[in-house]
């Protein structure tokens, strides 16, 4: 069965945006403030998840009692800090890959483990939202990344085949869920490099956005290769 048109699902954070350096920043310049040892360690274990799941990671690390939303509040306040300050890059060749997957009847959707309204202002704020067709936030969703809830929900919202869908992710939980999902997994490694779990459970591994729009292009069809 193959669907009508072609689907993409993105994940945003270290994918589409250049966040997850800055979310790493601000986890190890507030983790002495909480007596936090080992962060990066730990926040790397968190990537591609939801803030819900994270709390549940830092409780797990630092004992029940540690206080992660009070964490998970402080980062948030330092990350909007240096974002106003400095600003957020738009990955290299996202745009580009957005507009001509547009220009090419490909239908277009986001699937992050952020929360929904976050999801949508820092799209709108780099003129991106318009690109999809729909989006989807991680509190908008039970279970987080690796479970495969959110590339489901999306894909049926699509009207999308998983086993036709490319949903692109640079995370081993995002890889994990989609692959759970039934989809065909792309990763495009940001802070965590392939492993061999990864070339297992991913279609394909590509060293950047431009490297996988330009595998797309090499497509004679709209059809999927198997």
């Amino acid at each position: 069965m193959n669907q009508t048109k072609p689907t993409l699902i993105f994940d945003m954070d270290g994918v589409i945006l250049d966040t997850e350096q800055l979310v790493r920043r601000c986890w190890n310049e507030i983790a002495p403030e909480f007596h936090a040892d080992a962060i990066d360690a730990v926040f790397l274990t968190t990537v591609g998840t939801t803030r819900v799941h994270t709390c549940s990671i830092l409780r797990e690390r630092y004992g029940a009692d540690f206080p992660a939303e009070e964490f998970n509040n402080a980062v948030s306040r330092r990350y909007h800090v240096i974002d106003d300050a400095e600003g957020v890059p738009v990955k290299t060749g996202a745009r580009e890959l957005l507009q001509w997957a547009r220009d090419n009847a490909y239908t277009i959707g986001l699937a992050s483990s952020t929360r929904q309204a976050v999801v949508e202002k820092e799209l709108s704020e780099r003129g991106l939202l318009p690109y999809f067709d729909y989006v989807l936030g991680g509190d908008r969703i039970a279970r987080s990344k690796p479970a495969p809830d959110i590339y489901e929900t999306a894909c049926r919202a699509l009207h999308a085949v998983p086993a036709d869908t490319y949903a692109i992710e640079d995370s081993y939980n995002g890889i994990r869920a989609a692959h759970a999902a039934g989809m065909r997994p792309i990763m495009v490694p940001d802070l965590l490099p392939p492993t061999q779990e990864m070339y297992t459970l991913a279609a394909h591994i590509f060293p950047n956005l431009t490297a996988f729009h330009e595998f797309l292009k090499r497509q004679s069809t709209h059809s999927l290769p198997r």
